[in-house]
Formats: structure tokens, sequence, C-alpha cells
């Protein structure tokens, strides 16, 4: 269960999201309101701005995958210390020409999960990551995932599944990851679905002189593209 800190914590960042859904539905209604010319205007810069959610259970990798994406985006932040699995939820800012993309890394332990459903509204792009070393864990991943997308608000957005830690040597491939979570079954004329492996591991220990990072894995950059390229699709 959460302390009262975390509890709290968390529901004012659930409040944050509230606002934020009523911020887009604001907009969107004031975007009616106005002249047309200052309309056509605001509608541009609105479209380069992308939100994608990052959802898996806890152990998969997520962190991990957001400390070295940012790396491979050029955000090189100072170290301060190894990053505590996240309790409530992230949110990080990548760049990619013209465009921005708000991604949204929610935690994936029991207590976080009942609130997954408060960060679908407005989604371009649903990431969800399977430690695809831990078979045990496969099960309630699939009843989690089709869970997601029975709601209606992700009807049509896109999904990348990653099969993390294919660095194991017990880690399921790719496509046996797909197949464990029942993807052929999600109909390709509503969800437009990709799977990719990857490999993160917990940035390494810093040299004593050295206070930034600018190592990351290459299948980290590969999947930073493809998150660029689906949620913009």
């Amino acid at each position: 269960m959460f302390s009262d800190g975390r509890r709290t914590v968390f529901w004012v960042g659930c409040a944050c999201v509230g606002a934020y859904v009523a911020y887009r539905y604001w907009k969107k209604r004031e975007l009616k309101s106005i002249d047309e010319g200052f309309d056509e205007v605001t509608k541009i810069d609105d479209s380069y701005e992308r939100r994608v959610l990052l959802l898996g259970l806890d152990g998969a990798g997520k962190t991990s995958l957001m400390n070295q994406m940012c790396i491979a985006n050029g955000m090189i932040e100072p170290y301060e210390a190894p990053p505590s699995p996240t309790q409530g939820f992230t949110v990080y800012r990548l760049e990619n020409g013209y465009y921005t993309y708000n991604v949204w890394e929610i935690g994936g332990a029991e207590n976080n999960r009942k609130y997954w459903s408060t960060f679908l509204q407005d989604t371009d792009l649903l990431i969800f990551m399977v430690d695809a070393s831990d078979t045990s864990k496969l099960s309630l991943a699939v009843s989690t995932l089709k869970q997601l997308l029975g709601d209606s608000r992700m009807d049509t957005v896109p999904i990348l599944v990653i099969a993390n830690k294919q660095d194991a040597s017990n880690a399921l491939r790719p496509d046996q990851v797909k197949e464990a979570l029942d993807l052929q079954s999600i109909s390709p004329h509503k969800h437009k679905v990709e799977v990719i492996g990857c490999q993160t591991r917990p940035l390494p220990d810093l040299h004593s002189e050295a206070t930034e990072y600018t190592w990351y894995h290459s299948s980290v950059n590969a999947i930073r593209k493809k998150v660029f390229s689906m949620a913009i699709s």
C-alpha cells in the first residue's frame, strides 16, 4: 500500500493529469470561437505535439529505457544517483525536428496499475513494455494489455510492444512475445501493432571524474526512432 505521503503525491499528480485533459478540451473549444486565420495557426502549432504513454508491469525496464532514450536524444543531464523504480509517474520531453513527444511513464506496481485509466486520454502512441526474460508475468501482461485496449479512448491508438532484456539467455524473442501476448488477435484495422526487441539495463557507474552520461544501447536508439515515426502515423 502507498504511504500517506506517496498517496498524496500520486493524487496530486492525477489532479494534474485531469487539469491537462481539461485544458486540451478547453483549447479545442476555444479554436471554434476565434477567427479563422488565428485558428489555423493554433491548430498547426498544436499538431506538432504528441502524447506517448509508456506502460508495463513493474521490473520491465521502463525507467532504464527512458534514461537511455533521453541520452540518445541528446538530453544529457548531470549524474545524481541511480533512479529508483517509478512510484507514480514521470514525464519525459523529447524533441525530433518540429515535433515534441511527451512520454508519460507510469509505475507498473499493482497499486499503480489501478490508476492507469486516468492517463489514457489523448494518447497518440501506447508503448507496452515486457520483461521477456520473466515468463511468469506474461499471463498478467496479456490480461492487463487487453483491459487497456478495451477502453474506448484507446480505439485506433497505435501500439509499440517492447520485448526487453534480450541480453538474458532465457529471454523470449520478439516474435515469441508477440505470440505470448496474443497480439495476432488485435484487428489491424483498429490498431497498428509493432513488436521490437530491446536491451536495457540500469546505466553503468560513472568514472570518478565524469559528471554526465553519454552511453546508451543501440537498441534504445532504434526504439526512439520507432516512437517518433509511430506517434505521427
